[in-house]
């Protein structure tokens, strides 16, 4: 046995994954009881709950300001030195959050961390994780990561594997999901696609009139005012993104990877756009193949992240299942060449993002992403191979 397959038997790749766990928090501890001046105790979580805190004043137009979420904090958070957080969620996702604004802050967050991994969790436990696998999904660098910078990645990847996995057994499920995902509307614009694609009428026409209901709501809360001012600064966002102002290193999609490549902003717009239609395409090519809704996860997730417009180093954790899948796979029908070195890799490179900040360089998240996309396709086309060949077989004994 060599020392990489060593690396893969299941109780000693588990214990390897707690031992990166369990050093990643004592990083956090460090840093919670250091003292050290840039670190702000929840993250970006400070951006919900002061958001929330303006919602139920009724001044959450102000947020949409470009220094209007700085200004917020000041007020709820003096003292706290935070730059460059803006508020670019719709008012619909304002108006769902708005109820952590009645809580302490340091209560808040550990609510908010204790629902999105029981969330996480718990979608988890219904496709079928149990046991070690489990533990090492919720203890994998990508969880961890989503808990740490307080984001809501695990809502948010909990509810896009609700999305697919249920599109056909229980389609109002999934089409409440996929309404509900509409507070990030960029991670779920391949919903649409398979919806359609794999004729899911009920999940699709569930999720467009699930959908309406908070908008209208939030419509008549907030007035025209609070979307007109949203669509205005999601506009002046894209343009800083294109500008290099926001955070490229932290972002995986391929126009943020050509742009920090040094690639000119029209060659980076094809290239996304080549995305757009390739991640399409990639949906389609499953969806025709396979009704697993695992396949199809690991594909949209992975698709997703590489095509979406928007998307950040924390939202990696959508990937944890299709990597999970893959280990799975490996396990039970042999390993590809290759295989485990690529997943090897992975594990690897989920330690090292977001990655430098620099403005021009190699995207580290972008590479974590393309190699699980990667390897999700090459067990794909393996797989329908071994399964047409299979199929061959049957019909030459039969005749």
């Amino acid at each position: 046995m060599t020392s990489l397959e060593r690396l893969f038997q299941p109780n000693f790749a588990f214990a390897i994954v707690m031992a990166l766990a369990l050093s990643q928090y004592a990083i956090f501890v460090a840093f919670l009881f250091g003292g050290s001046p840039d670190f702000v105790f929840g993250g970006d979580f400070i951006a919900f709950w002061v958001a929330a805190r303006e919602v139920l004043d009724g001044n959450l137009t102000g947020l949409y300001a470009p220094d209007g979420l700085e200004a917020a904090i000041a007020a709820h958070r003096p003292g706290v030195e935070v730059t460059g957080l803006t508020w670019q969620y719709p008012p619909h996702a304002s108006l769902i959050f708005s109820p952590i604004g009645y809580l302490p802050y340091e209560i808040a967050y550990a609510l908010w961390c204790a629902l999105g991994l029981a969330f996480f969790a718990s979608v988890l436990i219904q496709t079928g994780l149990r046991g070690r696998w489990l533990i090492a999904a919720l203890a994998s660098i990508p969880v961890l990561t989503a808990l740490n910078t307080g984001q809501n990645a695990l809502f948010t990847g909990g509810l896009l594997l609700l999305a697919v996995t249920y599109a056909k057994p229980k389609p109002v499920l999934a089409g409440l999901a996929a309404a509900v995902l509409t507070i990030k509307p960029q991670l779920g614009f391949l919903l649409p696609v398979l919806f359609i694609i794999s004729g899911y009428w009920r999940a699709f026409a569930v999720a467009a009139i699930a959908s309406a209901g908070p908008w209208a709501m939030s419509l008549a809360i907030f007035g025209l005012g609070a979307w007109a001012a949203f669509f205005s600064f999601v506009g002046a966002v894209g343009g800083s993104v294109s500008d290099g102002v926001m955070p490229l290193f932290k972002m995986v999609n391929v126009y943020a990877a050509a742009r920090l490549a040094w690639f000119p902003d029209l060659v980076a717009a094809a290239l996304a756009i080549s995305a757009i239609l390739m991640a399409i395409a990639a949906l389609v090519w499953t969806c025709r193949r396979t009704e697993d809704p695992a396949w199809r996860y690991a594909v949209l997730a992975t698709a997703t992240l590489l095509a979406a417009p928007y998307s950040m180093y924390y939202e990696l954790v959508l990937l944890v299942p299709a990597v999970l899948f893959l280990l799975q796979q490996g396990a039970r029908t042999g390993w590809l060449v290759l295989e485990r070195e690529l997943i090897a890799l992975i594990v690897i490179l989920t330690l090292l993002v977001p990655g430098p900040s620099v403005q021009f360089g190699i995207s580290v998240s972008f590479i974590t992403c393309a190699l699980v996309g990667w390897s999700v396709f090459r067990r794909l086309r393996y797989a329908f191979s071994a399964h047409k060949d299979g199929a061959a077989a049957q019909i030459a004994t039969a005749h």
